[in-house]
């Protein structure tokens, strides 16, 4: 369950290059003026959700209204500006996966990186790391520095990592369809799987008419803190973006 009690987010607006050292020493009298040229965007205000298990909540608009950053409030990856955000249980983000790569490591010791940073312990990471690596279908470069690994199989091998940490709640920014059309069929039936297993989706798309047919609640955000929610079976159905 995930509860946004009066929560703003703003974003800094920077209308002048940051300063390096060498141009703040260079102009040091400018710096005040630099500074009062800073904006701030709004993204939420006084925004206020409630996302109960098993929901498969959508979230919709255009670009800059604030999807991915409600996505990322969920994750933990930023925080509020103002505002309570509840989340119970554990949250298992598919975004930005492999971010946290490093490409002098191996397979595994990436695995183990990357694992933990989801929530998963040592040892059942341990104790699954042949089943992560046979499901990313990369079983012979377990060993292998991830400098070497093709952006195909680097996707791969996250993605996996990412359903081994088996949470409660899942976010997607769009389906995730990673490598060649055996694998994306792949991809594709664990995010039904997780619908059908009635676990908790977000799920961010500019695909409408996938949005209507599996959401039960959608989030229409239309810019500059505003929004509505859709919660009405007859309502998703014909939903259309304005």
């Amino acid at each position: 369950m995930i509860f946004f009690k009066n929560v703003t987010k703003y974003y800094k607006a920077y209308n002048a290059h940051p300063y390096t050292l060498k141009n703040f020493l260079i102009n040091f009298k400018k710096i005040k003026e630099y500074s009062n040229s800073i904006k701030e965007i709004k993204i939420l205000e006084n925004f206020t959700l409630n996302i109960d298990n098993g929901d498969i909540f959508c979230i919709v608009g255009k670009n800059g209204t604030g999807k991915s950053t409600i996505a990322k409030l969920i994750a933990k990856t930023i925080y509020p500006t103002s505002g309570k955000i509840i989340v119970k249980g554990k949250v298992v983000p598919f975004l930005e996966l492999g971010v946290a790569f490093n490409n002098e490591l191996t397979g595994i010791e990436n695995t183990f990186l990357n694992g933990i940073l989801l929530g998963m312990n040592f040892n059942y990471i341990r104790k699954n790391l042949f089943e992560i690596f046979e499901y990313a279908e990369i079983t012979d470069f377990m060993n292998t520095p991830l400098k070497f690994y093709s952006s195909g199989m680097r996707m791969r091998l996250a993605f996996s990592i990412a359903v081994h940490a088996k949470g409660d709640i899942y976010i997607f920014d769009e389906i995730l369809a990673v490598g060649d059309e055996d694998f994306s069929k792949k991809c594709i039936k664990f995010f039904y799987d997780l619908i059908n297993s009635k676990k908790t989706v977000i799920f961010i798309s500019h695909d409408i008419n996938l949005v209507k047919n599996i959401a039960t609640k959608i989030l229409y955000l239309k810019g500059n803190g505003k929004y509505e929610l859709i919660d009405d079976k007859e309502k998703i159905k014909s939903f259309q973006l304005t």
